[in-house]
């Protein structure tokens, strides 16, 4: 065990964390801290291959893992994310909605309407629709994290859909926070531009970087 892993407490011990779009980045990363602290991570992504890469990662650092393939959109597969946790611990304390997509970098008045629903669908709507699945297991003292981003509040012109969902999400963070207490805690989280693969043509503009 490392220095950095020995300073990190167990504050997740006995908890079971559902992450979405876990298998690389911030996700990845989310998975992997609640895990050192002591959770039984979920991790999931549309790929298996990326889900049992992460499992193996996660495993190697002695953390409890199930790796389950999830495309947010498909109605099935959020079905089996929960379900396949549930048959596995038994119940839900954390639920962490990570997963986003930003198809497209065209300018908002010339962005298709397949693009337009489908950053809709996968961005704000999918969160709603997992948490309908996951309430009915959710524990007394229970978390729900929504990963918005810094472009809910400065929308850039090249990513002005992802923007706007990720706007979205402070509405509902604060809808679910008043429906789900005072069993449930909703909160959001807002990260700037970091260095991730999904990221990456964000992060090597200097222009965009700057602003």
């Amino acid at each position: 065990m490392s220095k950095e892993e020995m300073k990190i407490g167990r504050r997740f011990e006995g908890k079971v964390a559902i992450v979405t779009a876990s298998t690389q980045g911030i996700g990845f990363s989310i998975a992997e801290r609640l895990g050192l602290e002591g959770a039984a991570v979920v991790v999931s992504s549309r790929k298996q291959k990326n889900v049992d890469e992460a499992v193996e990662k996660l495993k190697n650092k002695g953390i409890q893992v199930l790796g389950v393939v999830c495309q947010v959109s498909n109605a099935q597969q959020r079905k089996d994310l929960i379900n396949k946790t549930v048959e596995k611990y038994g119940k839900i304390d954390v639920v962490v909605s990570n997963a986003a997509a930003n198809p497209t970098v065209s300018l908002l008045l010339e962005t298709p309407e397949s693009v337009l629903d489908k950053v809709w669908e996968i961005n704000v709507k999918a969160s709603v629709l997992l948490l309908q699945e996951a309430a009915p297991y959710l524990q007394k003292g229970s978390s729900v994290v929504l990963i918005s981003s810094i472009m809910g509040y400065h929308p850039q012109i090249a990513m002005a859909m992802y923007g706007i969902t990720k706007t979205a999400l402070l509405g509902l963070t604060k809808a679910l926070a008043k429906e789900m207490a005072p069993d449930t805690r909703v909160n959001c989280v807002a990260p700037g531009l970091v260095p991730t693969n999904f990221a990456a043509f964000l992060t090597k503009d200097e222009v965009l970087v700057s602003n």
